[in-house]
């Protein structure tokens, strides 16, 4: 069950006005500068990053870190009755044998992609190698989870899949600090095999966590160790040229990028309003007083507080950097 603190937030967020119907948890939008999402509602301080919004935003799903990542589960909070359900960890993500993390799901709703190290054969009880798993959308809920074929999975890890409108699967298999941008396009009812992006993709592998636009507009990815990185992974973008071709890497500058640490996660809105993404940040102390106990307990129960957490940023930012690259013959 969900713990009296979320009930309280949650209750008091519909005695408060707001309506419950609203998108976003009725959480008000941001502007350029990031906050953490859902503060004290989904970020409740244990680390967080990782979300898929169903299409019309009605069901929102977040990914939850235990520290050490010796436990990974998905939440799910959805509209039901013109409120938003208390968050509570996904049925699929249940068992407590297997980790599951990186949950996408398609520009049409119809398929919910994760990652799990749960065992493709349903009778072993040892966890195998990552790989990526789809569910298919029946009534309100979802199938049960399958293993995509090896023809995409293949051998070890296999990461944070996303797929476009025309059913083409994006997903990186793991490699030293980082691994390789892997794409297997569906035709004919099947996804084939998997391969290895072009350049300018896949020119080091120190790179992570692809996330694709729908339209194929863009790709959002995590890379270290470039010359105008702000300290551990930044936020970059391929943006693809009308002659089908893309951009190098682009920055996105400091709305989504720190010098912290832990920043591999990162995805547009459905509504391409808003960014979501993780970061370690700190979120600063503006009164200067001395700490007490109390209000050291009580910052990790939040988000900003050290720990990965899932903040968002209005958008604007990106499609200025994509109207400035594609602009620009140079890059």
């Amino acid at each position: 069950m969900p713990s009296r603190k979320i009930r309280f937030a949650f209750s008091f967020l519909l005695a408060s006005g707001m309506p419950a119907q609203a998108p976003y948890l009725g959480q008000r939008l941001p502007g350029r500068e990031a906050v953490p999402f859902a503060q004290g509602l989904l970020n409740t301080g244990l680390p967080t990053r990782d979300i898929a919004l169903m299409p019309d935003g009605s069901e929102i799903y977040v990914g939850l870190f235990l520290p050490g990542f010796h436990k990974a589960l998905i939440l799910e909070t959805h509209q039901e009755g013109g409120r938003w359900t208390p968050p509570e960890v996904a049925p699929f993500s249940r068992d407590p044998r297997w980790r599951c993390l990186e949950p996408a799901i398609s520009p049409d709703g119809r398929r919910f992609f994760f990652s799990s190290d749960r065992p493709g054969d349903p009778k072993a009880d040892k966890p195998g190698p990552f790989g990526i798993w789809v569910m298919e959308r029946e009534g309100r809920g979802w199938s049960e989870a399958r293993r995509l074929p090896e023809a995409v999975n293949g051998g070890g890890n296999t990461f944070y899949p996303s797929a476009t409108r025309e059913g083409t699967l994006y997903f990186l298999k793991e490699e030293g600090q980082g691994g390789w941008i892997l794409r297997s396009r569906w035709k004919d009812g099947a996804w084939g095999g998997a391969e290895k992006l072009p350049l300018p993709f896949n020119q080091d592998p120190k790179q992570a966590n692809p996330r694709v636009d729908p339209d194929e507009r863009f790709l959002l990815v995590p890379l270290l160790g470039r010359p105008d990185s702000l300290g551990g992974a930044d936020y970059y973008a391929y943006f693809r040229r009308e002659d089908g071709g893309w951009t190098g890497p682009v920055h996105l500058g400091p709305a989504v990028n720190s010098p912290a640490r832990d920043e591999f996660s990162i995805t547009l809105s459905p509504d391409g309003k808003v960014v979501f993404f993780g970061s370690d940040r700190l979120l600063p102390r503006l009164d200067g007083h001395p700490l007490r106990l109390a209000e050291v307990l009580e910052e990790r129960t939040r988000g900003g507080n050290g720990m990965t957490t899932l903040w968002w940023a209005d958008a604007g930012f990106l499609w200025d950097l994509r109207a400035k690259a594609l602009a620009d013959p140079k890059k």
